[in-house]
Parts: C-alpha cells; structure tokens; sequence
C-alpha cells in the first residue's frame, strides 16, 4: 500500500513579506488580547504591571515599524499599503500611545479607575489607528474606523461611577455611529460607480471617466465621516463635552492619535483615489477649514477650563491642517511641501498636545479632574519645571518660535500661500493671533498671579518623563527640523509614487 502523502500547502507569493512588514500590528493586537485575558483570568492588584507591559509593546512595535525595509508594495491582496507614509503615521500612532500610557497609571489610581481593561482599550484603539495609517481599501479604512471608535466609547466612559463620563461616552457613541453609517452610505455609493473599493482602483476608474451625480455623492458622504472624526465644524459639536467628560489621560490621547489616525486615512482617500476630482471637492473644503479655524479660536477664547480651552482649541488646529488639503496641488502632490508640512504638524501637535495635558493629569483630584485655569495661579512658583514644562507645550501650540509648532504653522501658511489660496492663508493668520492671547492666558496666570486656594500638584516620574519627552521634541524639532522634514516628505512621495 502506497503511503498517502498530503498535498504540497500553497503560500501566497509575497505572504512571508506582508507578515514581517504587518508585525508592528500584530504585537499591538496580541498584547491587547493577553492583558485582556489578564486581568479577566488572574487580576493583579498593582495595575502597574500593565503600564509596563504596554509599553514594552508599543516599544518593540516602534523598532519593528521603523526596522523593517520599506519597499513601498501593496499587501495582502491589494488591501494594506507597506510604504514610508504609513510607516511615518504609525510612529506617531505609537508614540501618542506610549505617552498617553506614561501618563495613565497614577492619574486614574487618583480618580478611582482601577480597572486593567483600560490598558487593553488603548492598545485597541492604536490597532484600528494603525489599520488606518495602512489601509489601501476602503472597507479596511471602515474597520479601522470602528476598531479605533469603539475603543474610545469604552475609554470615553470608563470612570463609570462620573455621570459627566458617562455622558460624554453616551454623546461619542451616538455621534460616532452617525458619522459611520454616514461613511459606510458613501462608500456603497463609491463601489456603486466604480466597481471597486480599493482606492488604486477608484482612481483608475476616475482616469477612466466615471464620474456622475452617484460618485460625487459617495465622496460627499464619506468626506463628511471624515470631518467628524477631525471634529471639523459642522460636525464638531461632539467634541467639548466629551473632552471635557473623558478622563484627561483619555482625551489626550483622543485628541492627537485620532486625529492623526483620521488624518492619515483621509489624506490616502483623498491623495490615491479622490485626486481626480479636487476640483470638486476643494471649495467646501476651504469653507470648513476657514469656519473651523475661526470656530475654534473663537470659542476658546471665552473658556475658563483648561480642559475644555484645549478641546476647541484642538477644533482650531484641525483647521491648520484642512488648509494644506486644500492648497494640494492635484498634479504634483509628492513635490507639494504643504502635504509634508501636514505630516510634520501632526506630529508636532501631538507632542505639545500631551505635554499640556500631561499637566492636566497632574491637576487631578481624588476622583474627578481640577482643571480651571484659575487652579494654576503661582505654579511656577510650586513647580517650577512642571510650569515650564506646559508654558514651552502652549507657546508652541500658539506658533510662538523656536517650537515645533512655530515650523509646522510655518510649512502650513507658506504653503496656502504658494498654491494661491491667500484668502485662507490671511483667516489662518487672523485666527492663530485670536490663539495666542488665550495660550498666554494659562501662562500669565501660573507667572504672574498669586491668590486664592494653590491646587497641589502631585507629579510622579512617569507624567513629569512624559512631560520633559515632549518638551525636548518640541524644542529639538523646532531648532533642527530638516531631518523631520526629510521623512515627512519620502512620506509623501511614497504615498503618490
């Protein structure tokens, strides 16, 4: 009798590359599901031990992402780019995360959230952003989305005892559902006139010459989820009181990694599959980031929570950012400095972003958050470097040179004006002086105001690190940016080459 021998198992060309080059996901989501099991199986007391072992994930997944030869290919069947723009976007996913952990530890012991999923939560969401950083389909960008979402309605609630949490992870959800269906509507309308979702596909179907009333309602609808999850007016109502509500650890990392997620996919929408139709989609473009611009300036500059000024003024800035879309020029988007300039200010906000709420950690209470502006009169002269620390992070925020953000507004309103859009280059202008006066506001106060009950701050080594990592980024980048710049715009060139 012949001995039955089992058939030769066929590998898929390529699968062994596409594995190595996804690794950095895969640690993200294995480690996800073990502190899941964790704390489900043995619960440790100390909640310690699942800081760390977060960050030795998001560590090991930063040397993968950046170890890894970038080939810029498509995987998967076509569904995942491998390309220096997403290797760019997932550095910054994976440092908002490592920060945003730093700071969570002792801040939640202080409010009463004792509770290890929360680890899990975050690295969660950083595997539907990094989903978005690398997604070539549409209907891959569409789970990353709900991953990445349904992670912060989790986080957004998670001091479940705070009706404020509740209601604020109740306002995301609700809104967040909205926004998907929304998107998900305008994507059967794309497959509908194109026969593909795969963005390569879409703009090969436009070159072709399918356009119509059916196309251009896709792309409306799923532009429009965008500016959702950008927080973007019209459709940034949701945004102050869930920031305000969500433990400051969560908005934080709600305020930076999901926007740079947000902004990473639709620049990739917009960029490989919508280029084709800029002229369309330009002009409303321009009209919202000119109203979220002023918006967001303008509200802030009446806010007497920190908290909250930082939530609108986090709107302001995804204004910045919607300008150097807007000034793309749809023929050379790889030679375009205002697309690099997008990914550098992404970056740059995400540093002094959570260097300020870094601070606003270290203003808890036992078991809510201390964050009026008033709470920080004579902090410099308690905490010195902490002081120091939150005035270099809002200088920066306001353009003030030589910060990050001085060169990233820098890249951004030059930009505007090289493409000819003038008008929104002067707004911008206009709306970052309306932004100045309310960054001073906290730093006037924590220098020059003495008086009332002193809040007592109670740094610990992980916020006070987190704090000076982003200070000396702010500080290094905005002196010596052009290697930035340089991977900013291979970023860039990958993405359209």
């Amino acid at each position: 009798m012949l001995p039955l021998t089992p058939p030769p198992v066929l590998v898929p060309e390529g699968l062994s590359q596409d594995l190595a080059a996804f690794a950095p996901a895969f640690v993200i989501f294995g480690a996800a599901l073990i502190i899941l099991l964790w704390e489900a199986v043995v619960r440790p007391a100390d909640k310690r031990v699942f800081m760390g072992f977060s960050l030795t994930a998001i560590l090991v997944a930063l040397g993968l992402n950046v170890g890894v030869p970038v080939d810029d290919r498509l995987g998967f069947s076509g569904m995942v780019s491998f390309d220096a723009y997403s290797v760019f976007f997932n550095s910054v996913f994976l440092i908002s995360a490592a920060l945003s952990t730093l700071l969570s530890h002792d801040y939640l012991e202080r409010v009463g959230v004792r509770i290890g999923e929360y680890y899990s939560l975050v690295l969660f969401g950083l595997f539907g952003m990094m989903l978005l950083g690398m997604g070539s389909d549409l209907m891959l960008l569409f789970v990353g989305i709900e991953v990445m979402s349904i992670a912060f309605y989790c986080l957004s609630a998670i001091k479940r005892t705070d009706a404020r949490g509740i209601e604020s992870g109740f306002k995301y959800f609700i809104m967040g559902a909205f926004a998907s269906g929304i998107l998900l509507y305008g994507v059967s309308f794309v497959y509908g006139a194109t026969g593909t979702t795969s963005l390569q596909g879409i703009r090969a179907a436009i070159d072709g010459g399918v356009h119509g009333g059916m196309l251009g309602l896709g792309v409306a609808f799923i532009i429009a989820g965008f500016m959702f999850k950008i927080a973007a007016v019209p459709f940034h109502m949701w945004a102050p009181d869930v920031y305000e509500g969500a433990p400051a650890s969560v908005t934080g990392y709600m305020a930076t990694g999901v926007k740079a997620a947000s902004f990473a996919a639709f620049g990739r929408v917009l960029f490989v599959a919508f280029l084709g139709l800029k002229d369309d989609w330009a002009a409303p473009l321009m009209v919202i980031a000119a109203a979220t611009m002023l918006l967001g300036n303008l509200v802030a500059l009446v806010q007497d929570d920190l908290k909250r000024m930082l939530a609108y003024s986090s709107i302001a800035h995804a204004g910045y950012m919607l300008m150097a879309i807007v000034a793309v020029d749809s023929e050379s988007v790889g030679l375009n400095g205002q697309v690099s300039g997008l990914l550098f200010y992404l970056l740059a906000y995400t540093f002094m972003n959570l260097g300020a709420f870094a601070v606003l950690t270290l203003m808890a209470g036992d078991r809510d958050d201390l964050t009026s502006i008033k709470g920080l009169a004579g902090l410099s002269t308690r905490n010195p470097g902490v002081a120091a620390g939150l005035a270099l992070c809002l200088l920066s925020l306001a353009g003030i040179p030589p910060t990050m953000g001085f060169v990233g507004k820098f890249y951004l309103f030059a930009a505007a004006v090289r493409a000819d859009y003038v008008g929104l280059a002067v707004i911008a202008a206009l709306s970052g002086a309306i932004g100045v006066y309310y960054y001073l506001r906290p730093i006037v106060v924590m220098y020059m105001q003495e008086g009332g009950e002193p809040l007592a701050l109670r740094p610990t080594a992980a916020s006070i690190g987190a704090l000076a990592i982003a200070s000396v980024a702010i500080l290094y980048f905005g002196l010596f940016p052009s290697q930035l710049i340089e991977l900013c715009q291979a970023g860039v060139l990958s993405l359209v080459g």
